[in-house]
């Protein structure tokens, strides 16, 4: 995995303060509502712990974060938010792309933010569904933020360029393009402008088959569950983060996210 984020920590960390990474947490904390009480939680590619702190808020016993950026772990090191319900929480720097035990193993639930979207092929996914198999328990629960679950990949980066176009805002800021194909979907790279700098980054939009064979072939064997972006209705009548209605409305539409919800 790449260690891009090193160099653009400060404004990433403004790109999840937009409309869409607020509904996007919202969606999160509805998924893992039914097991998120007293769990043991390993945060994959958890940046500056955007999550890691609400999954304490939301019940969680214990915290794992794991980066490969040193920029990002410092970041969420220094959070001021201190558990204080007797929980714990710890950060380390790793390559969550390489199936390793992480201490606090075996984890009720494994979390992963935009990670899967760093393989660039099958094979390299499964090494990322391996570490998640060798970290959770039997029984347990991983949940993923993907790009949208779809056959065609360069047709939906299209989409939603049409769908939330740079007048409108993109999504969250944020814009994508493709930049190739590979033999399982296509390259893409993102882009914002933020008032703490630009925002670049590069990844990968792998066909939906391709995240349920290679799910199947790192060890998790149980059902699967896709969702993509859900607006809540409060979004609407508040407007948190700054969302036009249209940008909102056009989420109905064309997502700017998935989610994949798969037991051990």
């Amino acid at each position: 995995m790449s260690t891009q984020y090193d160099t653009i920590q400060a404004p990433y960390d403004q790109i999840r303060k937009s409309s869409i990474a607020l509904i996007e947490r919202a969606n999160i904390e509805e998924a893992v509502a039914p097991f998120i009480k007293n769990a043991r939680v390993l945060d994959l590619a958890c940046g500056s712990a955007f999550y890691s702190y609400h999954f304490l808020k939301w019940g969680a016993s214990k915290i794992v974060g794991v980066d490969i950026s040193s920029a990002m772990i410092e970041e969420a090191r220094a959070a001021s938010e201190v558990p204080s319900n007797g929980a714990n929480i710890s950060f380390m720097v790793a390559d969550c792309s390489k199936p390793v035990p992480y201490e606090g193993d075996p984890f009720d639930v494994v979390f992963g933010a935009w990670l899967l979207n760093y393989a660039p092929s099958g094979k390299d996914m499964v090494d990322m569904f391996r570490n998640v198999a060798v970290n959770l328990k039997d029984g347990g629960h991983f949940v993923a933020v993907t790009p949208p679950p779809t056959q065609d990949p360069a047709a939906f980066v299209e989409a939603e360029r049409k769908a939330r176009p740079i007048a409108l805002g993109g999504s969250g800021g944020l814009f994508c393009n493709v930049t190739g194909v590979v033999e399982d979907g296509i390259a893409f790279h993102a882009h914002a402008d933020t008032r703490h700098g630009e925002v670049d980054f590069d990844g990968y939009h792998l066909r939906k088959e391709v995240y349920e064979a290679s799910a199947r072939e790192g060890g998790l064997c149980g059902e699967v569950a896709w969702s993509v972006t859900t607006v809540p209705a409060d979004f609407f009548k508040d407007r948190q983060g700054g969302a036009s209605v249209e940008e909102l409305d056009s989420y109905k539409v064309t997502p700017h996210f998935g989610m994949l919800l798969i037991a051990k």
